[in-house]
C-alpha cells in the first residue's frame, strides 16, 4: 500500500483523535465528581486489564506508610496509600473495610481508634470497624476533654466525644471566620502551582467556577475529536466512492 504524506497525516490524526476524546470526557466527570458521586462507584474487579492496574503494576507498588499508632494490646496499625494493616506477633494482616483506602491518620482513644482516611472517618470499638463520617479527612486530634476532631475537605472541622456523635466546634469555626481580611496571609503561589490554576480555571474563574472552564474545555475537545471523525469519514467515503466509479468506467467493465 503506498500512502502519501497526506495519508499518513490523516492517519495519526485519527488515533491522536482518541486521547482527545478520551480527555474532554474524563475533564467534564472530573469537575463534577462531587455531584456524579464518581468516587463512591468501585471499579477495582474491571479495571485489570489495564496496564497501570494489572498484576505487574500491582507488584512493583509497595504499601507506602503515611502513619501509625501502638494500641493497648501492643499490636500496631499502621496506615498506608494502599489500606490499614495490623501488625502484632503473629504476622501484618489487612484491616478488610479499609482495604485498598487511603489512610491519613490513626488515633487511638480510650474509646476507640479513629482512623482519617480518603473514604472518611472510620472508628473501631470491640474489634468492630464503622465508618462514622463520609468525605475526605486529612487528620484526627486528641482534645484535652478526652474528645477528637478530624478534618474534612469541604467541612471542616467536627468534633465528637466518643466517636459517634459529631458537630463543629462552634467558637473555633467562628473564632477563624470573623478574622480581618488583612490578619489573613494571602495564599503562598509557587509556579507549580500557578501552573495548576491556569490549567483547571482557577486563576481566572476562582475555586467555585472553575467547573465552568474545566467544563467549556471538555466539550471543545468533545467537539473536535468528533468533528475530526466525521470529516475523516467523509474522506474516506469520497475516496471509496470515486475508486467504484473509475473501476465501473473502465472498458470491459458492465455499469450497474
Amino acid at each position: 500500500m503506498n500512502l502519501k504524506a497526506r495519508d499518513w497525516h490523516n492517519w495519526v490524526s485519527v488515533l491522536l483523535i482518541l486521547p482527545m476524546l478520551l480527555v474532554g470526557f474524563t475533564s467534564i466527570f472530573l469537575a463534577h465528581k462531587k455531584e456524579l458521586g464518581i468516587n463512591e462507584i468501585d471499579l477495582t474487579p474491571y479495571v485489570g486489564w489495564l496496564p497501570g492496574y494489572g498484576a505487574s503494576a500491582m507488584r512493583e507498588m509497595s504499601p507506602e506508610i503515611r502513619s501509625t499508632a501502638t494500641l493497648a494490646d501492643g499490636s500496631t496499625l499502621v496506615g498506608t496509600q494502599n489500606g490499614l494493616f495490623r501488625a502484632d506477633a503473629a504476622g501484618v494482616t489487612a484491616v478488610a473495610e479499609l482495604a485498598g483506602d487511603q489512610v491519613r491518620d490513626i488515633l487511638p482513644m480510650t474509646w476507640g481508634v479513629i482512623v482519617a482516611a480518603k473514604s472518611g472517618v472510620w472508628l473501631e470499638q470491640d474489634g468492630r470497624w464503622q465508618r462514622v463520617l463520609k468525605g475526605d479527612a486529612w487528620n484526627a486530634s486528641a482534645n484535652l476533654d478526652g474528645s477528637v476532631t478530624v478534618t474534612l475537605k469541604e467541612r471542616g472541622p467536627l468534633s465528637s466525644p466518643d466517636g459517634r456523635f459529631w458537630s463543629a466546634p462552634a467558637v473555633l469555626v467562628a473564632g477563624i471566620a470573623s478574622l480581618p481580611l488583612e490578619e489573613i496571609p494571602p495564599e503562598r503561589v509557587t509556579l507549580g502551582k500557578l501552573m495548576i490554576d491556569l490549567h483547571t480555571g482557577k486563576a481566572f474563574l476562582g475555586k467555585d467556577g472553575e467547573w465552568v472552564w474545566i467544563d467549556l474545555l471538555g466539550f471543545v475537545w468533545i467537539f473536535l475529536g468528533f468533528t475530526g471523525l466525521w470529516l475523516w469519514w467523509r474522506t474516506q467515503t469520497k475516496k471509496r466512492d470515486a475508486a467504484i466509479k473509475r473501476a465501473q468506467t473502465q472498458p470491459g467493465i458492465a455499469h450497474a
